[in-house]
């Protein structure tokens, strides 16, 4: 197998593991927050996971391929 040039990939299990804390602090900020705009950062978190959780799962999807 070649080397690859620039950085090494990330590993899966972090971002994973990241991107499930992000979803986590969503729900917390839709539940704990009292103020009435609790929804932006709600969302903004819980797209973060999903961003997070997605890198996790192309990078786990390379390293099985290669």
């Amino acid at each position: 197998m070649p080397e690859r040039a620039g950085r090494r990939p990330s590993n899966p299990s972090f971002l994973l593991v990241v991107g499930v804390v992000w979803i986590a602090c969503g729900f917390v900020a839709l539940i704990g927050m009292s103020a009435g705009w609790r929804l932006i950062p709600a969302i903004f978190f819980v797209g973060m996971g999903l961003l997070y959780l997605r890198g996790g799962l192309v990078a786990l999807a390379r390293r099985d391929r290669d």
